[in-house]
């Protein structure tokens, strides 16, 4: 039977050994039996302090401090509002003082079962905590990170290696051979994540055809490429090891570079298809860029416009096959998407009503999507043939395409936010860094053909504005009476929202029109431009995911991060074109975590303001708000800093910048990010029978931890690395302010 954790009162002593600790010890005592923890740790940890040479009392101290933790602990994790995170900490902290006590009194069976029972308890929240990282997307992106890591280091060292000619070449020896190292773990969990898509694979291939449903035979496909892709990123792993061990640094980037894309690749097939058709969409933006950068190259013009005949040649990788191979390698990833579009789409007719709306988007997204791989295939052509011009009116086409199909997956949200981002395009087409670089003509087309979109997508999204009213006003009443009040409450402020957003809604579509009426009116049209751009922000912030938003920031951000370091590692000419967009990419960057800062503030201010109600809370706290606010603030001041350093590079006109410092002001933003993404996503309780589940999990925590006493080694050696640095620390302080401990 596990033995409890008890409270075990001081033993009696002459009037000789009474001091004013063993008060404070005797009101820590009455605290903790009043459930007063906070106050009872408090006053135990001062007659801890100030026992001086009173062993028993020392050892009282710590081993109750370790049951006000443990019970703190309980109180933290049950019920609605449990915090398991701090639970956690509170946990840790009941070890730490049990390990004291024990330390002292090294045959007290109490401590050493009660010291066993804490480290079982810490592995269980951790557990706990840590649900859901087993999954493949968890995985994927854990050891993207791992490879991403591998490859600046890769690049540092060869940029390293290319500055220093005529120097040693094993100068980098030690660097190379330990990321040769690192590549041997990154194919070994990629090797993990391949068994774990075969293990559900293999369950989804067990059942016959005809007992699938929809969604299994969809995953069934996204499964079979993700093996592949990580098939092909593990071989592209073990070449860049083998080339880093070799110090063959160029070659070792190459393969670590191809590997990261086939990760990214793998990751693709499980993420959503709008999403992926967002990335596609992105990168043939960028072969469409490096096109036109060939093409002025080739005319003997710089991107200013002014002659550059000592220019110089092209590096090999903006050679035209090579872009033809890229944008063919495109054209497959866009060619995977519309599978798995078209899966879907031929069960149409044999859909849920609920599903059926679905598929009906994917139906007539499927012509843009088949037209947007034609026009790439086209373009792949033209690039074969070195027609530049013909090359990039067909990735032009094909963005074309790639913005239609993505449009028809897009929900509310997501249709004003693509109206936001398409409009702030309209400003920077405006703003004369733009004259500059595009030809009249050029700016002019698409400046209109961007307002069209947008003009269109205003009333898309008033019919939008009124099918959300409409599903409000048909939302069925709860079952429970005492959830009606706050679904009322709810719906009312549903409603106040979506009737906020309408006039913002035709403000934009005015200032919209004002815009096109001032080109045509050869008026200066920036003021209406930015006009529009304001009240689809506010419409856009209306509207706030703040979870969603921040997850989309922080995965951008590993992309930027990822061009940024690509171009540390090339020469000034080759990165020149690619400077001004990591500047916009960051300013855009900077400006949603500003939005995502500002939302979490006022969300916050909320709460703050918000009385108390047992049982009701549903959200983070205000000071956890305030906090992930924080976090996303310092984010953007990174952001900030990593836009000047590129900035900086991008402007010198005398000599190289490195882009170090932006690489390492965009590692800590996205850090930074993550930190608030973790305190917004606190661990997933089951809702429902949470009475019931919650003594079913006690008892369930009963029969572990019996276990654990039986097995007290085996829970102690998992948390014994957990508990050394802490009881160093401790320990070292007591021994400075008690130096008297090393006689006892």
């Amino acid at each position: 039977m596990r033995r409890a954790l008890a409270i075990v009162a001081i033993v009696a002593c002459t009037p000789a050994e009474h001091r004013d600790a063993r008060d404070k010890y005797d009101d820590g005592v009455d605290k903790l039996a009043a459930k007063d923890f906070a106050g009872a740790e408090s006053a135990l940890i001062e007659a801890r302090n100030e026992a001086g040479v009173d062993p028993e009392l020392r050892f009282r101290a710590a081993y109750d401090l370790g049951v006000a933790y443990a019970a703190h602990a309980d109180q933290t994790k049950a019920g609605k509002d449990a915090d398991l995170a701090k639970a956690l900490e509170l946990e840790q902290e009941a070890v730490s003082w049990f390990f004291d006590a024990e330390r002292q009194r090294k045959d007290d069976p109490d401590t050493e079962a009660n010291l066993a029972i804490a480290r079982a308890r810490v592995q269980a929240i951790t557990d706990e905590l840590r649900k859901g990282e087993n999954t493949l997307e968890h995985r994927l992106d854990a050891v993207i990170d791992e490879q991403r890591g591998v490859l600046d280091q890769a690049r540092a060292a060869w940029a390293h290696v290319k500055d220093s000619a005529g120097a040693d070449p094993l100068a980098q020896q030690s660097a190379l051979t330990h990321l040769a190292d690192q590549e041997r773990g990154v194919v070994a969990e990629a090797g993990v994540i391949g068994d774990l898509a075969g293990d559900e694979i293999d369950a989804i291939g067990k059942k016959p055809d005809d007992k699938r449903d929809d969604k299994e035979k969809v995953r069934l496909v996204q499964l079979k490429n993700l093996d592949s892709y990580l098939g092909d990123a593990r071989s592209r792993i073990a070449e860049a090891r083998r080339e880093l061990q070799d110090l063959a640094a160029d070659q070792g980037v190459a393969r670590a570079e191809a590997a990261l894309v086939a990760l990214k690749r793998a990751r693709e097939q499980l993420r959503d298809p709008i999403n992926v058709l967002r990335d596609v969409a992105a990168d043939q933006l960028q072969i469409m860029q490096q096109t036109q950068t060939v093409a002025t190259h080739d005319a003997g013009g710089s991107l200013l416009g002014s002659a550059a005949p000592d220019q110089g040649p092209l590096p090999g990788w903006l050679a035209p096959g090579a872009m033809a191979e890229r944008q063919s390698g495109l054209r497959d990833r866009l060619e995977e998407v519309r599978a798995r579009l078209a899966a879907g789409a031929e069960h149409q007719d044999q859909a849920k009503d609920d599903d059926k709306k679905l598929l009906a988007r994917v139906a007539a997204a499927l012509p843009h999507v088949a037209a947007a791989s034609g026009a790439m295939e086209r373009a792949r052509d033209r690039l074969g043939a070195a027609k530049l011009d013909d090359a990039s009116a067909a990735e032009r086409d094909a963005l074309v395409e790639l913005a239609q199909a993505i449009e028809q997956f897009a929900d509310l949200k997501q249709t004003i936010d693509l109206a936001a981002e398409t409009q702030h395009g309209v400003v920077g087409l405006l703003s004369p860094e733009a004259a500059k670089q595009l030809a009249p003509a050029e700016r002019t087309s698409q400046t209109a053909q961007a307002l069209a979109q947008n003009t269109a997508r205003m009333e898309r999204i008033k019919e939008l504005l009124a099918d959300e009213a409409a599903k409000l006003d048909q939302a069925p009443a709860p079952k429970d009476p005492k959830q009606a009040d706050a679904q009322k409450q709810q719906l009312e402020q549903l409603k106040q929202q979506l009737a906020a957003a309408e006039p913002l809604r035709a403000d934009a579509a005015k200032a919209i029109a004002d815009t096109a009426a001032a080109i045509k009116a050869n008026k200066d049209p920036i003021a209406p431009a930015k006009l529009a751009a304001d009240k689809l922000d506010d419409l856009r912030r209306l509207f706030f995911s703040v979870i969603e938003h921040l997850e989309e920031l922080i995965r951008q951000q590993g992309e930027t991060r990822d061009r940024t370091s690509k171009a540390n590692g090339e020469d000034d000419f080759t990165r020149a074109p690619e400077l001004p967009e990591l500047v916009q990419r960051e300013t855009e960057h900077a400006a949603m975590a500003k939005a995502i800062t500002d939302a979490l503030a006022k969300q916050a201010d909320d709460a703050a303001k918000q009385p108390p109600q047992q049982g009701q809370q549903q959200g983070p706290s205000a000071k956890t708000l305030s906090a992930a606010a924080d976090e996303v603030r310092l984010g953007q001041g990174e952001m900030t800093d990593a836009n000047t350093a590129i900035g900086k590079a991008k402007d010198a006109k005398t000599q190289s910048v490195s882009l170090k410092p932006a690489i390492d002001h965009e590692a800590k933003a996205i850090e930074h990010l993550e930190n608030a993404l973790k305190l917004l996503q606190p661990p997933k309780q089951n809702k429902s029978d949470q009475n019931k589940d919650d003594k079913d999990k006690q008892q369930q925590q009963q029969q572990q931890q019996q276990q654990q006493q039986q097995q007290q080694g085996g829970a102690a050696q998992r948390a014994r690395d957990e508990d050394a640095q802490r009881q160093r620390q401790r320990r070292d302080q007591e021994s400075k302010s008690e130096p008297v401990e090393q006689d006892w």
